[in-house]
C-alpha cells in the first residue's frame, strides 16, 4: 500500500505533468505558426527569384538586345554615309577610306566593350549556380535526416508494439516519473527559448525579404521605363536610316 510520501509525490507528478501538457500545447501552436510563416517566407523568396529572372530577361534579352541593335544600325548608317560620298581627288578618296576605317574601329571597340561587359555578366551569373547547388545539397541532407529518423522510429515502434512500451509502464515508479517530469520540463524550456529565437530570426528575414521585394519591383519599373526610352530611340534610328538611304540615290 502506498505511503503518504508516495501519494504526495504522485500528486506532485500529476500537477507537473498537466503543466507540461499546457506548455506542450502552447509550444505546438508556436512551432506550427513559425513553420507556416517560414514556408510562406520561402514562397516569397521563390517569387522574388522569379521576379529577378523576369527582370534579367527583360533587361538583358530585351532592352539590351534592342539597344545594341540601335547602335549597330547607327554605325552601319555612318558607314553607308561615308560610302555614299563622291570624292574627286586622291586626298578626298584617302579621307573616305581613312574615315571608314575610323568608324569600323569605333564599332570594333564598342563590340569589344560589350564583350567585356558580357564576360563580367557571365561570370556573375555563374557565381549563382554553386550557391543554388549548395542549397540543393542542404535540402538533400535535411531530407536524408528525416528518412533516417523515420527508419529508426519504425524499428522502435515495432518494439513498442511487441511489448517494450508495456514493460516501461510496468517498471514505472513515482521517483522515476518525477525525473521524467523534470526532464520534460527542462527540454520544454529549451524548446520555448529556441522557438522564440526562431520567431525573431524569421521576422528579421521577412523584413529583409520585403525590402528586397520592393527593390526588385522598383528595378522592374526602371527596366520598363528604359524599354520605352530605347524604343523611342529605335524610332529615331529608323528615321536616321531613312535619311541615310536617301543619300544612296540622290535626286
Amino acid at each position: 500500500m502506498a505511503n503518504e510520501t508516495d501519494l504526495e509525490l504522485v500528486a506532485e507528478n500529476k500537477l507537473g505533468i498537466q503543466k507540461n501538457k499546457k506548455r506542450i500545447f502552447e509550444l505546438e501552436a508556436g512551432v506550427s505558426t513559425t513553420y507556416a510563416e517560414l514556408m510562406l517566407l520561402l514562397a516569397d523568396i521563390g517569387e522574388n527569384r522569379a521576379l529577378l529572372d523576369r527582370n534579367f530577361a527583360s533587361s538583358f534579352t530585351g532592352n539590351r538586345a534592342i539597344a545594341i541593335d540601335n547602335v549597330d544600325d547607327l554605325f552601319n548608317s555612318r558607314l553607308l554615309m561615308i560610302e555614299s560620298l563622291e570624292p574627286n581627288t586622291e586626298v578626298e578618296k584617302n579621307f573616305q577610306t581613312m574615315f571608314s576605317n575610323l568608324v569600323k574601329i569605333d564599332q570594333l571597340e564598342n563590340r569589344a566593350k560589350l564583350n567585356d561587359k558580357l564576360s563580367e555578366i557571365c561570370s556573375r551569373v555563374q557565381e549563382i549556380n554553386p550557391m543554388l547547388q549548395a542549397i540543393n545539397t542542404l535540402i538533400a541532407e535535411a531530407n536524408e535526416a528525416v528518412v533516417e529518423q523515420a527508419d529508426e522510429m519504425i524499428s522502435e515502434n515495432a518494439e513498442w508494439v511487441d511489448g517494450a512500451l508495456s514493460a516501461k509502464m510496468d517498471a514505472a515508479t513515482a521517483n522515476a516519473n518525477k525525473q521524467g517530469v523534470s526532464s520534460n520540463l527542462e527540454r520544454l524550456e529549451k524548446l520555448i527559448q529556441k522557438s522564440t529565437v526562431s520567431k525573431e530570426e524569421s521576422a528579421k528575414i521577412l523584413k529583409r525579404v520585403n525590402e528586397v521585394t520592393k527593390n526588385i519591383l522598383d528595378s522592374g519599373e526602371d527596366i520598363a521605363k528604359r524599354r520605352e526610352a530605347i524604343q523611342a530611340d529605335r524610332e529615331r534610328v529608323v528615321a536616321n536610316q531613312r535619311r541615310t538611304a536617301d543619300m544612296i540615290v540622290k535626286s
